[in-house]
Parts: C-alpha cells; sequence; structure tokens
C-alpha cells in the first residue's frame, strides 16, 4: 500500500505540482486519522491546480 501512495502522489506532483502533492498528502491524512479539516483542505488544495490547469 505505502508503494501504491508513494507512486500515485508522484504522479500528482508531476502532472499538477507541489501544491497538489500537499493536497493528496492532507487529503490521506485526514481520511486515516479521521479529522475533517485536514480532509477539507487537503481536498481543496488537490482541486485546486486540476480546475486551474484545465
Amino acid at each position: 500500500m505505502p508503494l501504491i501512495a508513494l507512486v500515485a502522489e508522484q504522479y500528482v506532483q508531476w502532472r499538477f505540482g507541489f501544491v497538489a502533492a500537499l493536497g493528496l498528502a492532507l487529503l490521506a491524512f485526514g481520511l486515516k486519522a479521521e479529522n475533517a479539516t485536514c480532509t477539507g483542505v487537503g481536498g481543496l488544495l488537490l482541486v485546486a491546480p486540476a480546475v486551474g490547469s484545465g
């Protein structure tokens, strides 16, 4: 599982940049820790570059 997470994070960073990779990390951490704030911020950081580059 950690290998899949690493590959996914590297792809997101390559495709959308550091902000999206940080968002993915925060999203994963927030889901694991059941922290709604981290999950929400991570989701926004992950979606923002994808919408902006479209």
